[in-house]
């Protein structure tokens, strides 16, 4: 299972890298919208934006989603079984698993809390 993954450390400078196992990946938002149908989002002043930003408009659990065109570069890591997820666990100290933003490619986040160093 791919996580976005970040740290509660913050670098100065900009994003910096939560831990050695994160990889930079380009991946691809979803921007939903409170109307249930196509139909529905037709009228409404931000539609026309809405088409021209994203792709594969399409209506999903009560909510009309567009995959946005522009990516955004996200640290990410796959995490295949409970073992790799109590490995990076003992390696950092507390992890925190929650829903993420909605990407197409990810809908989970880890956050790594712990004061552990990498050894």
């Amino acid at each position: 299972m791919k996580f976005i993954v970040s740290s509660k450390k913050v670098g100065l400078t900009g994003p910096r890298k939560p831990c050695d196992e994160a990889i930079e990946e380009e991946i691809t938002p979803l921007d939903y919208r409170m109307v249930s149908t196509l139909e529905e989002a037709k009228k409404k002043v931000w539609y026309k934006d809405w088409m021209e930003d994203g792709a594969n408009h399409r209506e999903e659990n009560g909510m009309v989603v567009c995959e946005k065109k522009q990516k955004s570069k996200e640290w990410v890591m796959v995490l295949n079984t409970l073992e790799e997820l109590l490995d990076i666990q003992n390696k950092y100290g507390e992890i925190l698993i929650m829903d993420s933003s909605p990407y197409k490619e990810v809908n989970k986040e880890l956050k790594i809390l712990g004061d552990k160093k990498a050894s």
